[in-house]
């Protein structure tokens, strides 16, 4: 039975997939240095092209959805809305790599420090583990990133080595600390038995 990736909602936000509608508001919130600069995929300076390019079709996104287990390519990106008024706040997604799934986000600089990438990524997180019963997920952040660090320690994920990324936006690589987060220890701290 294919996997359909529902709108979620969170107590503040919503997770849905992408539409043309926001691609003006992408390129506003990510055409920013310093949201680029930590991320190894986000180029800068980031283009109205760029933003269409990333968004998938409706129909490509369900597919994507439906394949995501069974696909070693597969990747899920929902953006993350306000529940008041929609407003496009960044995204979250997941992303196969060859070392597991890796769990990655983005938030505009003009919502930081109010915990929208926590509630967000711990939704998703939830998602990962309930809906497609994932045994583990991954995730990495350059290591003078110390707000994605305080995400992922908020959401669970414990230090599992180091390494490096290549950052586009910043055309070099990043010292980055890994991370993992297995389905048993995260149902034991939301208190279910694996």
């Amino acid at each position: 039975m294919p996997i359909i990736v529902p709108e979620i909602e969170t107590e503040r936000l919503r997770l849905r997939p992408l539409s043309v509608a926001d691609a003006d508001e992408i390129v506003r919130l990510v055409n920013d240095f310093d949201v680029a600069r930590y991320t190894s995929t986000i180029p800068y300076p980031y283009d109205m092209q760029m933003a269409l390019d990333f968004i998938a079709t409706p129909e490509a996104a369900a597919d994507a959805a439906s394949r995501f287990i069974d696909d070693p390519e597969g990747a899920i990106v929902l953006g993350v809305v306000l529940k008041e008024g929609d407003q496009l706040l960044g995204c979250v997604g997941l992303q196969k790599t060859p070392e597991g799934p890796e769990l990655g986000y983005w938030i505009g600089r003009d919502y930081w420090r109010r915990g929208y990438a926590s509630e967000a990524a711990g939704r998703l997180v939830r998602l990962a583990f309930e809906n497609f019963a994932l045994p583990e997920l991954i995730a990495s952040a350059v290591t003078i990133n110390d707000a994605s660090h305080r995400v992922l320690e908020k959401i669970g994920f414990a230090i599992c080595g180091t390494g490096e990324i290549h950052s586009r936006a910043q055309n070099c690589h990043l010292p980055v600390i890994h991370r993992r987060l297995k389905r048993n220890d995260w149902l034991r701290k939301i208190g279910r038995a694996a």
